[in-house]
């Protein structure tokens, strides 16, 4: 470690002195200091809200407490005891019976909270009351009382008062939910005779009121809950009534900290109530919580980093004379690429070590991009020979002034057909003069191909088909010229030209995410060795295929590695040959 120390520059000895005696021993302070106001402050914090939560959960305990004396009287009222007990044969006394206890009911409803009762009705003598599905409050009479989905719950309640979650009353396409103080009404004169049963649904209204304590905490989430852990009232949409809300199976009461799938983590709260048989849960951001304690921290980091920011620069001062420059060279050594001009210039004659030193570097700099540019050149110039090779199959225009002659002459002559099979050759000459150029548009590439399996249909007195399909719009694309003819020329002599007739090809040509895929397929009987090639067109066979070789490397010479051919097998039988080429209308893409 000392060697390794004493053979470091002026520069990186102060850093590393600074880091280690100063900047490690300023920052883990730092931390440690800041863990704990952390944990002060959430433990303060949690003792807090856990007082507040214990406050709330017995207001809301008596809240339920006033429910549950509002039923007792409602239960134990000579109204309801002496209503239910008298025996009615007439259907208009039943009328009567029902009006005298919806006029008393309703005088416990408000537009929040809302009082039904529920009785049986199996002779169907009350069938013209309407059904809780109409109305969201009153007096129901039910043929099935089982039907209900909280009569089990209420009837094993033996009387006592029950809060759970229910389907609101009345007209309800959404099944939206409410919570509901739900009572069996038992008999004063007959300890095991059942009334009825009495429903308070909305009571989620009163009870969300008393969170009201809770407000000064903006992200905080407070939440009743059943003993299942079943939503009864809230304050947050994440957790609407009737939804479960997560608490650990060994968490009773207290506070503990819980981490969300998405990371974020929460203090929470959790307070139980013997009475009532609820829990009564507060959530909150830890975030949140040291939010102050946070922004105290920055304002201490930005004062420790301006501390340091002049440390740093009074340290380096003294030397600053010396290291500036060779840091200043150190960076544009660092920063230079070959090939890329140096954005400095040099500098007047001078005898100190380091301007010279500096002028020495931007001379080599210069004479390596030099060198790199002949490179170059001598790149495009090997290319432009290439191609030039490659394109000698170019025909003078003697040739094709000669041919055109012959054509003339033969169709005078009335040999007509012979006169097509000259027009077509004449075609394809003039397709591979193409004015000098080394691109066409891909409709003049077509014509050629078209002229050339006319003559082979001839040739071949008609033994298969071709089909042509080309998209409107990638007619206009540059393309090398005279590459579908080899491709074309394979598919006929190692595929359908001995196929009686039965023989097909098919040359499509479409643009497809901004690239032009010209695709020749066959049904050849033969099977072909596709892997074979496809060796052949990545040079791992030397000794044939030269046409094929040819297209590829002159597609590639044009546009690059990530173009070219590639052979397939076709569904059923045949081969299928594949160009990819860029959809190019000029030659300004090119590279």
């Amino acid at each position: 470690m000392l060697n390794r120390l004493r053979n470091m520059n002026l520069m990186k000895k102060l850093i590393v002195l600074l880091i280690l005696f100063v900047v490690i021993p300023i920052l883990v302070l730092d931390l440690l200091v800041a863990k704990k106001l952390e944990s002060i402050t959430e433990e303060q914090v949690g003792n807090a809200l856990l007082q507040l939560v214990e406050g709330s959960h017995l207001t809301l305990d008596r809240e339920s407490s006033d429910f549950d004396e509002k039923t007792e009287k409602i239960m134990i009222s000579q109204e309801i005891q002496s209503l239910v007990s008298i025996s009615t044969s007439s259907e208009y006394e039943r009328f009567e019976t029902f009006k005298a206890l919806d006029k008393y009911l309703s005088n416990y409803s408000t537009n929040a909270v809302r009082y039904s009762l529920f009785f049986s009705d199996t002779d169907k003598q009350y069938s013209f009351v309407p059904n809780s599905d109409l109305l969201n409050n009153g007096i129901f009479y039910s043929t099935n009382l089982n039907a209900l989905s909280w009569f089990k719950e209420v009837s094993q309640a033996k009387g006592k008062g029950v809060i759970s979650v229910i389907d609101k009353f009345g007209y309800n396409p959404y099944n939206q939910q409410t919570v509901a103080y739900l009572r069996q009404l038992n008999s004063i004169y007959n300890g095991e005779g059942v009334i009825g049963y009495l429903a308070v649904s909305g009571i989620e209204t009163p009870l969300q009121m008393d969170f009201t304590p809770f407000d000064r905490y903006a992200d905080g989430e407070v939440m009743m809950l059943k003993n299942d852990n079943t939503v009864l009232a809230t304050n947050t949409d994440r957790f609407p009534i009737g939804a479960k809300a997560f608490v650990p199976a060994d968490k009773t009461e207290g506070v503990y900290k819980l981490k969300e799938a998405d990371g974020v983590e929460f203090m929470c709260v959790l307070h139980t109530s013997e009475n009532t048989n609820t829990k009564l849960l507060m959530r909150v951001p830890v975030q949140s919580i040291i939010s102050d304690h946070i922004s105290v921290q920055r304002l201490v980091d930005l004062i420790m980093f301006i501390y340091f920011l002049i440390l740093i620069l009074a340290s380096m001062y003294f030397i600053q004379s010396i290291l500036k420059p060779i840091s200043r060279l150190a960076r544009i050594t660092n920063s230079y690429h070959p090939g890329r001009p140096l954005a400095i210039a040099l500098h007047s004659d001078s005898k100190n070590e380091i301007v010279l030193l500096n002028n020495q570097f931007i001379r080599m700099t210069d004479r390596l991009n030099q060198t790199i540019y002949d490179q170059y050149e001598l790149e495009l110039k090997h290319k432009e020979i290439e191609l030039s090779i490659l394109h000698t199959q170019i025909n003078p225009h003697l040739l094709y002034n000669t041919l055109e002659s012959v054509y003339w002459h033969t169709l005078m002559e009335g040999a007509s057909e012979s006169a097509e099979m000259i027009k077509d050759l004449s075609l394809i000459m003039r397709i591979g003069l193409s004015k000098g150029k080394l691109l066409i548009p891909v409709m003049e590439e077509m014509n050629h191909a078209e002229a050339y399996v006319r003559l082979q249909l001839f040739r071949y007195e008609y033994a298969f088909q071709v089909h042509w399909d080309m998209q409107e719009e990638a007619k206009h694309y540059l393309i090398p010229k005279v590459i579908l003819q080899p491709i074309i020329e394979n598919a006929i002599l190692h595929g359908i030209k001995n196929m009686s007739q039965d023989g097909e090809l098919w040359i499509k040509v479409r643009k497809a995410d901004e690239r032009l895929i010209i695709s020749i397929e066959d049904n050849g009987y033969r099977q072909a060795n596709v892997e074979m090639l496809n060796a052949i067109l990545k040079g791992k066979e030397n000794s044939r295929g030269f046409g094929i070789i040819n297209v590829q490397k002159r597609i590639q010479l044009h546009f690059g590695e990530h173009y070219g051919l590639h052979y397939s097998l076709r569904e059923g039988q045949g081969v299928r040959a594949c160009l990819v080429l860029p959809a190019l209308t000029d030659e300004s893409g090119l590279k």
